[in-house]
C-alpha cells in the first residue's frame, strides 16, 4: 500500500529553483517496504506490468512490484503537478499567466550517435534514474545494437550526463559516454539494469552454429580503463571497450558473471529480472524458457532442475514476464503459455487456445504478453489471427486454462502477414480509474495505410473509438512499427500523450499524439508532431523527464530510442528528444 505525506517539490527550470507546496508520495516498494526509494531501473520489462486504481483487486497489487509502484508514482507527480498548473500557483510564482510558446514545441534533437556500424537499434532503451521525480546527471541510459563490435563499431552504450548544463554537456548536444562496448557479436535484444543499478544484464545475440548466445552481467561501475569514447566532430567511435573473459567475479572485473547457452538461438527474447528473488528468465527461438539463479552474484547458475528449461511449444517465444509465482510468454506459434513455479514439478507449460496462425505467418505470433494485474487479464495481439484472418487486440484470463480462448478481441484491420505484432500501450484514464483506452498498431479497414487506434478498455478490450494516421512523407503504406508508449505530462490541458515510431517508407518518423483521440477510419487524427530521424523506428521508446513533473516554463520530456540502419548507406543512431509540452 502507499501512503501520502505533504512533501515540498523542487521545480527545476533554466537554473532556478522555484519551490512550491505539493504532495508527494511514500511508497512500500517489495523488498524495502520502511523506507522511501525515489530511484531505480526503467527497461523493456516495465510497459510489460499494469496496475489501475480502483479496480477489482482494491488496488492492491500496485505495491507488490516496483515496476507498477514506479508507474503510479510518476502519474500522482504529473497529476498533482497538473492541479498546480491550472490553479495558476505556477503562473503566480513565475510572474506570469497561460502557456509559453516553448510549453508547446515541437519535438527537437538534443543529441544523437552513431553506433559506428549499420544493424539496426531494435531493442528497448534502459534507463537508472536516482530520482525518478527529477534528472540527476548521474543517471544512466543504455542502449543496444544489433551489430558485431569492433574497434569504431559498438553494440552496448551506456551515456550519462545526458541533461544540458551536465559536466561537459553546456548545451546539452555532447553527452558523456560512460561506456561503448564492442561485443563479438550483436544484441538484438534489450537491455536490463539491476535494482540498484551497479549490474547491467544483455544477451549477446551469438547464433547456435557459433556457440549460442551469452548471458553478460557487467559491472557498469569497473569499466574505467579504455571505456569507449566518440568524437562529436567526426561522428566515430574513436575508441571502443573488449570485455574481459578473465577475471570475472572478481570486486574489480567488469563482469559479475557470464553464462553461455550451447545449442540454442535467441535474438528476440529479453532477460525478465525479478527485483525480489534474484532471478533473470529469457526464451529461446525453439519454446524454451530459461532461468537464471543467485544473478546478484558471481556463482550465479542455470538452474536446470525440476523441468528448466521449460518447453513451451516448438517456435521462438518472446521475453517473458514473471508475476505471483507464474511466468508467462507468447509464441511465434500464436499461443500464451504459463509455467506455474508454485505446481507440481517437473514443471510444464500450460498453452492457451491459438489466437495467431501461428509459424506459417510472421504476423501470426503472438505480441509479448502485457500483464493486467488488476484485473487479472493478459493483453496480446496479432497480425493475422488464427481461423478467420485479420488483426486484432485481444485478452485472456492470467490463470487460463489448457486450450482456454480469449475472453475478448477486437478486429484491427486486415492480416498483415509479413510484420510482426507490437504491444500496445494504456492512457491515464485507465491507469487512474481502471475504465480507459487501450492504444495500438494497426491498418485501416482497407488495408493500405497504418494507424494508431484507440480501443475501449476496462479488463476487456472493447471497440476501436479512435483511428490516427502515422505521419508520411508521401503515399500510404502498411509498415512496421515500434511498441507504442505512453507519458502523462503536467500540463494543465490535454496532459496524456501517446508514441509510436515508424520503420520504412515515408513513414521514418517517431510520432505523438494526444490521447483521446476520436478520427474515424474514413478520417482519421493527425498527428500532434512527429520527428524524422535519418531511418526508421522499431526500438522501443523510454521517455522520462529532466524536471520535477514538468511544469515550468522550459520544462520537457525526455525521449529517448534507437534507428534502423541501412547497410553501406546510413548508420544506425541513438537519440534522446526533448519535448515541451
Amino acid at each position: 500500500m502507499f501512503k501520502r505525506a505533504i512533501a515540498r517539490v523542487v521545480f527545476r527550470s533554466a537554473g532556478t529553483c522555484v519551490v512550491v507546496a505539493a504532495m508527494a508520495a511514500s511508497w512500500s516498494i517489495p523488498g524495502d517496504a520502511q523506507s522511501r526509494r525515489r530511484g531505480g531501473p526503467s527497461d523493456w520489462s516495465h510497459a510489460r506490468i499494469m496496475a489501475a486504481r480502483f479496480g477489482p483487486d482494491g488496488d492492491r497489487n500496485i505495491d507488490k512490484n516496483w515496476r507498477s509502484a514506479r508507474k503510479q508514482m510518476q502519474l500522482q507527480w504529473a497529476q498533482q503537478a497538473r492541479e498546480a498548473n491550472r490553479d495558476g500557483w505556477l503562473d503566480l510564482i513565475r510572474g506570469g499567466a497561460g502557456k509559453s510558446p516553448a510549453e508547446t514545441a515541437a519535438p527537437h534533437l538534443d543529441w544523437s550517435l552513431r553506433t559506428g556500424g549499420y544493424g539496426n537499434v531494435v531493442g528497448s532503451p534502459a534507463k537508472y534514474s536516482f530520482d525518478i521525480s527529477a534528472y540527476s546527471c548521474s543517471d544512466v541510459v543504455y542502449f543496444t545494437v544489433d551489430q558485431p563490435g569492433s574497434a569504431s563499431a559498438v553494440n552496448l552504450i551506456a551515456i550519462t550526463n545526458a541533461y544540458a548544463g551536465c559536466t561537459g554537456n553546456a548545451l546539452g548536444t555532447t553527452p558523456t559516454v560512460k561506456f561503448g562496448i564492442a561485443l563479438p557479436y550483436g544484441t538484438a535484444t534489450s537491455a536490463v539494469p539491476s535494482f540498484d543499478g551497479t549490474v547491467l544484464y544483455v544477451i549477446e545475440s551469438r547464433p547456435s552454429a557459433n556457440g549460442g548466445p551469452i548471458l553478460h552481467a557487467i559491472n557498469v561501475n569497473n569499466i574505467t580503463t579504455t571505456p569507449g569514447a566518440y568524437s562529436f566532430a567526426t561522428n566515430t567511435w574513436t575508441q571502443t571497450h573488449t570485455l574481459s573473459s578473465s577475471p570475472i567475479g572478481t570486486a574489480s572485473s567488469d563482469q559479475l558473471f557470464q553464462l553461455t547457452y550451447a545449442g540454442i538461438t535467441n535474438d528476440v527474447a529479453s532477460p525478465y529480472l525479478d527485483y525480489d528473488t534474484n532471478q533473470i528468465f529469457f526464451g529461446d527461438s525453439v519454446g524454451h524458457v530459461h532461468r537464471v539463479t543467485g544473478v546478484d552474484a558471481s556463482a550465479a547458475a542455470k538452474y536446470t532442475a525440476n523441468g528448466f528449461p521449460v518447453l513451451c511449444g516448438a517456435a521462438q517465444v518472446q521475453s517473458p514476464v514473471y508475476w505471483n509465482n507464474q511466468i508467462y510468454t507468447t509464441s511465434a506459434d500464436g499461443r500464451v503459455y504459463r509455467i506455474d513455479l508454485g505446481g507440481v514439478t517437473p514443471y510444464a507449460s500450460v498453452a492457451s487456445y491459438q489466437g495467431g496462425s501461428g509459424t506459417g505467418s510472421v504476423g501470426g505470433g503472438l505480441s509479448a504478453p502485457v500483464l493486467d494485474v488488476t484485473n487479472g487479464k493478459i493483453v496480446t495481439s496479432s497480425n493475422d489471427i488464427n481461423g478467420s484472418g485479420g488483426r486484432a487486440y485481444g485478452v485472456f484470463n492470467m490463470q487460463f486454462a489448457s486450450g482456454e480462448v480469449p475472453t475478448s478481441y477486437t478486429f484491427t484491420g486486415p492480416s498483415t502477414t509479413t510484420i510482426a505484432p507490437v504491444s500496445p500501450a494504456f492512457d491515464d484514464a485507465f491507469w487512474s480509474t481502471n475504465n480507459g483506452s487501450l492504444y495500438g498498431a494497426a491498418t485501416n479497414a482497407a488495408g493500405t495505410n497504418t494507424y494508431l487506434i484507440r480501443l475501449s478498455y476496462n479488463g476487456e478490450v472493447g471497440n476501436i473509438i479512435g483511428n490516427a494516421a502515422l505521419a508520411h512523407s508521401g503515399g500510404v503504406a502498411v509498415v512496421g512499427t515500434s511498441p507504442v508508449t505512453e507519458f502523462l505530462t503536467g500540463a494543465a490541458s490535454n496532459p496524456d500523450f501517446i508514441f509510436v515510431g515508424g520503420s520504412t517508407g515515408n513513414y521514418k518518423s517517431l510520432n505523438r499524439i494526444g490521447a483521446g483521440f476520436t478520427g474515424t477510419d474514413a478520417t482519421p487524427s493527425a498527428m500532434a508532431s512527429s520527428f524524422a530521424p535519418a531511418q526508421g523506428v522499431l526500438s522501443g521508446i523510454i521517455i522520462d523527464t529532466n524536471l520535477a513533473a514538468m511544469t515550468g516554463n522550459t520544462a520537457k520530456a525526455n525521449i529517448y530510442f534507437g534507428t534502423i540502419g541501412v547497410a553501406s548507406t546510413t548508420m544506425s543512431t541513438i537519440v534522446q528528444l526533448a519535448q515541451a509540452f
